[in-house]
C-alpha cells in the first residue's frame, strides 16, 4: 500500500514536470518570428530599445533586426517579401507607392533629423539652400534628406536639375568623405552622421526642420502580402514601438545606453543626437503628415501620381495598440496625450 502511494506520488511529480516543461516549450514556440529592416541611425533607436529592453519579447515577438546601408535596398527587400516590416525614410516608400507597389504605411518611427554639411571654410557662405546654386551636392539615394533638399531648392527658385549638380551616394559615410575631400561642396545626411561629420572637422549649416518644419521621416512599412491574415502580429509590433517611445521619454539613460551599443557611438554623442530637439519619436502613422510630404514630393517633381496617398496609410494597428495600452495604463498621461495627437493627425 505504501509502495503504491509512493509510486503514485512519483508519477504525479513526473507528470507535473513534463507538463511544466511542455508549457515552457510551448510558450517559447508561441513567440511569432518577424524580421525588421533598419538603417544605422539614432533616429531608429526605438527598434533597438524594443529589442534590448525586452518589449518585443513581452508582446510575443521574436524579432530579427536586419541592417541596411540605404533606403533603396531596404525597400527592395520589403517588396521582395524578405522582410516583415522596415523603416527606410519617407521618400523611398512614397516613391514606390506612386509606382504601384503593394506596400502600406502602418506606423511611424521618427521625424526630422536631416542635415546639410560643408567644409568649415565654406560654412559662412551657406545661410540658405539657394546659396548652393552652381554647387555640387552629395545626397543618399532615395533618402528623405535628398527630397527635403531638392524640394527646398525648388521653393527657393533653384532648379535642382539645372542649377546644382546632385551626386547620389550609397550611404552617410560616403557623403561625409566626399565633402571632406572636396569632391562635392556640400552633403546631406542624418543623425548621428551629422555629429560624425563635425568630428571629422566639417560643419552643419542647415537643418531639415528649418527647410521643411515638422516633416515626417522614417515610416514603418510592410507589404500587403505580409499583412494579410496577420493583424494581431502587426498590432503587437506597433504596440511594442509605442512602449519603446514611452521609455525614450521617461528613461533617457537606458535609451542612450541601448542605442550607443547598436550604432557603436559614444553615449555622450548619442544623447546629443537623440535628445537634440532635431528629431521626434512619434509612432503615430500621421496621415496628415504623410499627405503633406506627398504633396511636397509632387511639387518638387519627385513623383507624378493621382493616387490618394491616405489610402496607403493604415491606422488600425496604431489605434488598436494604443487602445490596449490606454486600458492597461488608464492613469498614464503619456498614452492619453498620444491618443489626443492621434485624433488630430488621423
Amino acid at each position: 500500500m505504501i509502495q503504491t502511494q509512493i509510486a503514485n506520488k512519483l508519477h504525479i511529480r513526473i507528470a507535473t514536470a513534463i507538463l511544466f516543461a511542455f508549457a515552457c516549450v510551448t510558450s517559447a514556440v508561441a513567440a511569432d518570428k518577424i524580421s525588421i529592416g533598419y538603417l544605422s541611425s539614432t533616429g531608429q533607436g526605438k527598434f533597438f530599445i524594443a529589442k534590448d529592453a525586452g518589449i518585443f519579447k513581452k508582446n510575443g515577438l521574436d524579432v530579427e533586426l536586419v541592417e541596411f546601408s540605404n533606403s533603396g535596398d531596404g525597400i527592395a527587400a520589403v517588396r521582395a517579401g524578405k522582410l516583415d516590416a522596415g523603416a527606410f525614410g519617407s521618400l523611398a516608400p512614397l516613391i514606390h507607392v506612386s509606382q504601384g507597389a503593394d506596400i502600406r504605411v502602418i506606423g511611424g518611427l521618427m521625424g526630422g533629423d536631416q542635415a546639410v554639411i560643408t567644409r568649415k571654410e565654406n560654412a559662412g557662405s551657406v545661410k540658405k539652400l539657394s546659396d548652393l546654386k552652381g554647387k555640387k551636392i552629395a545626397t543618399i539615394r532615395l533618402g528623405t534628406a535628398d527630397a527635403i533638399v531638392r524640394g527646398g531648392l525648388k521653393k527657393e527658385g533653384i532648379d535642382w536639375r539645372k542649377d546644382v549638380t546632385i551626386v547620389e551616394l550609397k550611404n552617410p559615410p560616403a557623403v561625409i568623405e566626399a565633402v571632406k575631400n572636396g569632391s562635392v561642396y556640400a552633403g546631406v545626411t542624418w543623425g548621428p552622421h551629422d555629429l560624425r561629420a563635425e568630428e571629422a572637422g566639417l560643419s552643419v549649416v542647415l537643418r531639415s526642420k528649418d527647410i521643411n518644419p515638422g516633416h515626417i521621416c522614417c515610416r514603418l512599412i510592410a507589404s500587403l502580402r505580409k499583412l494579410e491574415g496577420r493583424d494581431d502580429i502587426y498590432k503587437r509590433l506597433v504596440k511594442s514601438l509605442i512602449e519603446a517611445e514611452e521609455l525614450v521619454a521617461n528613461d533617457h539613460q537606458k535609451s542612450v545606453e541601448i542605442i550607443a551599443k547598436w550604432i557603436k557611438l559614444d553615449t555622450a554623442l548619442v544623447n546629443k543626437a537623440f535628445y537634440s530637439g532635431y528629431v521626434t519619436q512619434d509612432t503615430d502613422p500621421n496621415v496628415k503628415g504623410v499627405e503633406f510630404f506627398w504633396d511636397f514630393l509632387k511639387d518638387a517633381e519627385f513623383i507624378k501620381s493621382d493616387k490618394k496617398v491616405s489610402q496607403y496609410v493604415l491606422t488600425n494597428y496604431y489605434r488598436d495598440a494604443l487602445a490596449e495600452l490606454r486600458k492597461q495604463n488608464p492613469k498614464s498621461e503619456f498614452y492619453a496625450q498620444a491618443e489626443k495627437i492621434f485624433r488630430s493627425r488621423n
